[in-house]
């Protein structure tokens, strides 16, 4: 491949679809978790609220009532949970004359940070495909980049891919090892 060749790949539409609904079946069960354990945790912290304040201890009664926050804290955040919805972008990974682009992705869970988007200098910037193993049941298309000293990676799944992983490969000079 030329350096002169741009490539787009993009998400195959129906396996980005089976993927969304995942994502939102994850997103859902972790804000019914949330506030289950919220639910949960406030009744255990406001037993001892109660036995103290029975006994007429009101100090010890609002120092105790702060405890509450946790379960408050954690209740909102499952709330919060349950009105994600995470997207998959439409573009895998582009790759222009000068550059390789990656997208921003959106992550199921609330409290992980999303995905900044990039844009990495295509000449230094390598692409290997690795096998299926362990929790990965697709192949994987790694982007590398050695940075000043910091080593920077991106994978892609090769198995949504609209496009032929090794084209991508061949694009950046990698290797093609699936």
């Amino acid at each position: 491949m030329s350096p002169e060749t741009s490539f787009i790949a993009r998400y195959d539409e129906a396996k980005r679809a089976a993927v969304e609904d995942t994502l939102q079946k994850v997103v859902r069960a972790q804000g019914i978790a949330a506030i289950a354990l919220a639910v949960v945790w406030g009744f255990v912290t406001l037993l001892p609220i109660a036995v103290v304040a029975a006994d007429g201890q009101v100090t010890a009664a609002l120092v105790l009532a702060v405890t509450l926050v946790v379960p408050l804290a954690i209740g909102a955040l499952g709330v919060r949970q349950l009105r994600r919805r995470p997207r998959m972008p439409e573009i895998a990974v582009a790759i222009t004359p000068t550059s390789v682009q990656f997208p921003a992705l959106e992550r199921p869970s609330a409290l992980a940070p999303r995905v900044r988007a990039e844009q990495w200098v295509r000449e230094g910037t390598t692409a290997e495909i690795r096998p299926a193993s362990g929790l990965f049941q697709a192949p994987l298309v790694v982007f590398t980049r050695q940075d000043g000293g910091k080593l920077r990676r991106r994978t892609v799944s090769a198995e949504n891919l609209d496009i032929d992983p090794r084209i991508l490969v061949d694009a950046l000079g990698g290797t093609a090892s699936a």
